[in-house]
């Protein structure tokens, strides 16, 4: 991790293309920069660096590159240090005088996850210039536990130009035995969003899994007016 920019060593050093550059680098206290550490996480391919956003004088947030998939991931987190797996079954990672087991479990140190999500970035239909109609999504999601409990929510958001704010088409509920989402929108970019329904209140709901797949869409050219 640079000034401005992430970098690997293969023999030379070459520029790592990063798709959240701008939201790493634009809301980065370089005055805390010495806080700044990296971690590998090799049960997933992972190498990340956990740094403080532009508003906090401690770690607050990490940015994650999973080197074998080539996608980077971004979060909210405090940690000071990190030890990979191999030693211990799990990475052991610590913060404010508390030692945690990485990777381990589906809740947020016994609470339940908040605003957990996985969110495409737009795609349309040939150059788009044409309007996609969406009228079924077949959800491709693996619950790891309480799988006939477990519960996630796909959000489609669409616009019609690309300076337009992203509005929500329609929002399905996904268990396990759910086969297909029958919905209506109508858009020239789409974005797709799943989000952990992991919710206390949700008896049977909260420490939930889940492991997505190649999620499908119905989706038609629908003309250009």
């Amino acid at each position: 991790m640079g000034n401005d920019s992430f970098y690997a060593y293969n023999g030379a050093v070459q520029k790592i293309p990063c798709s959240v550059l701008s939201y790493v680098f634009d809301d980065f206290n370089s005055g805390q920069a010495f806080k700044v550490f990296a971690f590998n996480n090799s049960q997933f391919n992972e190498v990340g660096w956990y740094y403080p956003s532009a508003s906090s004088d401690d770690i607050d947030r990490y940015v994650v590159f999973n080197y074998t998939e080539q996608v980077w991931t971004i979060g909210q987190l405090n940690r000071t240090a990190w030890l990979d797996s191999g030693v211990e079954n799990y990475p052991r990672a610590t913060t404010s005088n508390y030692l945690y087991e990485q990777e381990f479990g589906y809740d947020n140190d016994g609470s339940p996850m908040t605003n957990v999500f996985i969110e495409s970035s737009d795609f349309d239909i040939g150059d788009g210039e044409s309007f996609a109609f969406i009228n079924r999504i077949i959800p491709d999601i693996k619950f790891l536990s309480n799988s006939s409990e477990g519960k996630v929510n796909i959000v489609l958001k669409t616009r019609d130009y690309p300076g337009d704010t992203l509005t929500t088409a329609s929002t399905s509920q996904i268990a396990a035995s759910t086969s297909k989402a029958d919905i209506r929108a109508r858009a020239r970019q789409i974005t797709l969003r799943l989000e952990s329904d992991d919710d206390a209140a949700n008896t049977g709901n909260d420490n939930v899994g889940w492991r997505l797949g190649a999620t499908r869409m119905d989706v038609k050219s629908d003309g250009r007016r």
